[in-house]
């Protein structure tokens, strides 16, 4: 089975779980068009993360088309409402929020080892900040802080200086890489190693990338000002 075959599969089991351990409202009244709207976009990750920015942002109306079938997002007073091709679901924002970010988490690909990125510079302290752009070398993947239902995609060393005294990594999600400069070998053993953690990861233990979780960044960046921040 092909990469994106299988984070497909991947992410409509996913959205399926979710579906089915929902209250009998949405699964009776919105499961079909639910299962209906991303079996039809979930390929379009732009899309996805088009209306998951509207909703965070609380835009109270969005159109937009994709495939030629026109999409309409609406902040309702508690609900988000997602209407297509004579369809519609209305969600609170939790599940709304759930759905769109487990789909984008599946679907979109994740850069291999040893791939030279350059961070947004507001990811530093302002004292840390240099004339010069900051590029990481991205030597760990998947790495969990303790007591925490968010994980980190990215963990990586500064280039050229490497790891050179203790906590100097640097821990990153992918809306803060300004720029890929030079991706790392992939080959099917990568392929398979992100289906594998993804799996695990945000199917079986229902985790989330940090960026997804406002709560989870200010508690664990006060526990980083600290020093206290350990992997599982």
């Amino acid at each position: 089975m092909a990469d994106k075959d299988q984070k497909r599969s991947l992410a409509l089991y996913k959205i399926e779980q979710m579906i089915e351990t929902a209250d009998s409202y949405i699964r009776m009244t919105y499961g079909p068009s639910i299962r209906e709207f991303f079996q039809i976009f979930l390929d379009d990750l732009n899309l996805l993360k088009q209306l998951y920015k509207v909703h965070k942002e609380n835009v109270l109306n969005f159109v937009t088309s994709c495939r030629n079938v026109s999409i309409t997002y609406l902040k309702e007073t508690v609900n988000h409402k997602i209407i297509f091709d004579d369809q519609q679901f209305s969600l609170r924002e939790d599940i709304f929020a759930r759905l769109f970010s487990t789909s984008i988490e599946i679907m979109r690909d994740l850069l291999p080892l040893g791939t030279v990125v350059e961070l947004d510079e507001t990811f530093f302290k302002l004292n840390q900040r240099t004339n010069t752009s900051t590029k990481v070398v991205i030597t760990k993947r998947f790495i969990a802080p303790k007591n925490y239902q968010s994980y980190f995609p990215y963990a990586g060393v500064t280039y050229p200086i490497g790891e050179m005294k203790p906590n100097s990594i640097i821990y990153f999600t992918e809306p803060l890489i300004k720029r890929v400069v030079h991706e790392g070998y992939k080959d099917d053993m990568e392929k398979a190693f992100q289906i594998l953690m993804k799996k695990e990861f945000i199917v079986e233990k229902d985790m989330k990338s940090i960026e997804f979780s406002a709560s989870d960044m200010r508690k664990l960046q006060h526990e980083i000002n600290e020093q206290k921040v350990g992997e599982r």
